[in-house]
């Protein structure tokens, strides 16, 4: 059978973020030649080919981009029984070590062809076997067998032309070409027999020994570990690399002692930051390498992935999945780091006791029911993030909280069971204590923030200018809303009135003619946008036996006058609209709204000047104690008007709240 490889390379798979695989397989069979020949001293070399094009301009910015790889070695070479297993395809000649039989179909994927030139002795007789493999007709091409000056064992793999897909992905710095082929081929490091390996650069013309690198930045493995998931077993090395060029501490699945997939472990393990720190003062990025008999045969042909499913969902039976292994591993890897995450474990929860102390006491109440959450999060976070990540634990406490109660309070009990049951419901409703103090703080905790931030708006901002109206608006109630749309925490009315935050219906920035539960033919909108307009809402059930006007006027406008802009004439054209109107029953029946026995409360808030003080007086208003506003009552309207300062609207806030902020020890900027 005839082997096509242009189809045969098309067919694979291999992602651009892998462009050094190709190199690993050459390595690893350079490896496996030197077990196989066992001179006295197996010797590696791999030398990087770069584009050295940019070194004839004036200036190089970089190194270049690799073109080539070539791999030298001192092993068994490409006797006939090598070269006809080459030959073959899927051949099942080092099955036994793990071998698919593709490894070199990798190389014709990222590179354009490959030069091979084996010196070898094959029953006494030395010979030289050269040839080229490349993505044409079987792809061995210009084979030629002679007879060399040179009898010493050496074979060398050039990986020529590599495509620019895999090129531009492909790491340029030497130090970490030499980190990745370290990692990737762990195990054959950790042996005694390890051949020494060199990696040069024909640039720079430096050379890295990778055994003296494994030695001096990876060679800190404390253990081996021995895991088992069901009926599988699987070994785990525990590293502590020491290089620079490590960022992320790893979990590699590897199969016949190469890394196949890799997963990082921030937010797997507790307490991880990005470096961590041995007894003796240094720090260190840790990796763990798993290989196991289930690993190896469950490798694909390009050993990119492992064929095992996720989770049970995947599956008919109860067979093993990668979140049972990883699962067991993690558990395996948490016990060797916890002596170096045991400082940070305690750093983080200092620093988040202060975080909850000033910034969340909501948090106090659950900090005990979401200990797991607490040892995944992130020991470097932001304040932000911190905030965010406790937020969705509190919220998770609330769904298993909802989900626990349905359960128990459905059981049927039985009477020898009663005791336990009895102890079950006291925790679940220490729990529901405990979540109810969380909300009142949350609760507590806004009011504050709104308050800080409204006076922010109220204030003169960085331009000399004082902040557009509808940021106010947006806090008190939001725009072009009605209370059908908003819910009752959503609005902020409790700043002007506690007794506002309740009603039967509200419209903010509506013609009063859209509005559903009253027919009024008047096209005015209310408008708090401009904080011109005002919105209404009432009390009780129609007939209702009060309604509320709520005018906000521009901060710092001081422009009112009789004529135009006066808003105590503007306050009585909406008392006389609105009673004018009718509502309607569920039935469909117009009943009248707004009779003239029906109160009306008026709230004017806005930034007194010497005009607006004369309007209030012309109107027969009082002045109020404290000199922040006026008030009075219109018999003819059987309307009360209350004139507020937004200093006072503040002020007032501030104190109704201020024993809530003093038990949860959050003082506020808030100023009279």
């Amino acid at each position: 059978m005839k082997t096509d490889v242009a189809g045969r390379i098309k067919n694979m798979s291999l992602g651009a973020s892998k462009p050094l695989l190709p190199l690993y397989e050459a390595v690893v069979n350079s490896i496996q030649a030197i077990e196989d020949a066992k001179p006295p001293h197996g010797e590696i070399h791999i030398q990087i080919i770069r584009d050295t094009a940019h070194l004839l301009r004036e200036s190089a910015p970089d190194l270049g981009d690799i073109t080539d790889f070539i791999v030298s070695d001192n092993g068994i070479g490409f006797d006939d029984n090598n070269y006809a297993a080459f030959e073959t395809a899927d051949t099942t000649y080092k099955a036994e070590r793990g071998g698919k039989g593709i490894g070199r179909f990798l190389w014709l994927v990222a590179f354009e062809n490959v030069e091979i030139e084996s010196h070898f002795a094959q029953t006494g007789v030395w010979k030289c076997r050269v040839f080229e493999f490349a993505p044409v007709g079987e792809g061995v091409r210009n084979m030629k067998v002679s007879t060399p000056e040179n009898k010493r064992s050496t074979t060398t793999v050039r990986l020529k032309g590599f495509r620019e897909k895999y090129r531009k992905q492909c790491p340029k710095r030497l130090d970490t070409i030499a980190s990745r082929l370290i990692e990737h081929c762990l195990e054959f490091f950790i042996r005694s027999d390890c051949p020494q390996i060199t990696l040069t650069d024909n640039v720079i013309q430096q050379s890295i020994n990778l055994n003296e690198r494994f030695a001096s930045e990876m060679a800190q493995i404390s253990e081996r570990d021995m895991v088992n998931v069901q009926d599988q077993t699987f070994h785990v090395t525990h590293v502590r690399l020491k290089s620079t060029h490590e960022s992320d501490h790893l979990l590699h699945f590897c199969a016949n002692s190469r890394v196949v997939k890799s997963e990082k472990l921030i937010g797997r393990v507790p307490n991880l930051t990005r470096r961590l720190q041995d007894s003796e003062g240094g720090t260190f990025v840790y990796a763990a390498y798993v290989d196991g008999d289930l690993l190896d045969k469950s490798s694909n042909s390009e050993r990119t992935e492992f064929s095992i499913s996720e989770d049970n969902a995947e599956l008919l039976a109860k067979d093993i999945t990668w979140k049972d292994i990883r699962s067991a591993i993690l558990e395996s890897t948490h016990k060797f780091l916890d002596p170096y995450t045991k400082p940070i474990r305690e750093q983080k929860r200092t620093r988040i006791n202060n975080f909850v102390a000033q910034d969340g006491p909501m948090y106090r109440p659950i900090l005990k029911y979401v200990e797991s959450v607490i040892d995944l999060i992130d020991p470097e976070i932001s304040d932000e993030d911190l905030d965010l990540r406790l937020y969705e634990a509190y919220h998770a406490v609330q769904v298993d909280l909802k989900r626990e109660g349905t359960t128990l309070l459905q059981q049927d009990v039985k009477s020898e069971d009663w005791e336990e049951f009895c102890h079950q419901l006291e925790d679940y409703f220490g729990k529901v204590n405990d979540i109810n103090k969380s909300d009142l703080a949350r609760y507590v905790c806004h009011r504050r923030a709104v308050l800080d931030f409204l006076q922010r708006q109220l204030s003169i901002g960085e331009d000399g200018r004082f902040r557009r109206e509808d940021r106010v608006h947006q806090i008190i109630f939001p725009m072009r809303k009605t209370s059908n749309e908003v819910l009752l925490g959503d609005h902020n009315l409790w700043v002007l009135d506690e007794k506002l935050v309740y009603h039967a219906f509200l419209a903010s920035d509506k013609p009063l003619s859209t509005t559903p539960e009253m027919k009024i033919k008047s096209n005015k909108e209310p408008d708090i946008l401009v904080f011109d307009k005002a919105c209404a809402f009432a009390t009780g059930d129609p007939p209702y036996s009060a309604v509320t006007i709520i005018e906000f006027k521009r901060p710092m406008r001081d422009d009112y006058n009789h004529e135009k802009n006066n808003p105590f004439v503007q306050i009585r054209r909406y008392i006389t609209e609105i009673r004018d109107g009718k509502a309607q029953t569920p039935t469909g029946r117009d009943i009248p709204v707004i009779g003239k026995d029906v109160p009306f409360f008026c709230y004017l808030v806005c930034d007194i000047d010497p005009k607006l003080e004369s309007l209030a007086m012309d109107f027969e208003l009082m002045r109020t104690p404290d000199k922040q506003g006026f008030f009075g009552w219109k018999r003819e309207y059987n309307a009360y008007i209350e004139v507020v300062s937004y200093s006072k609207m503040l002020a007032d806030a501030k104190k109704r709240n201020v024993a809530f902020f003093d038990k949860l020890a959050l003082p506020t900027r808030v100023q009279p």
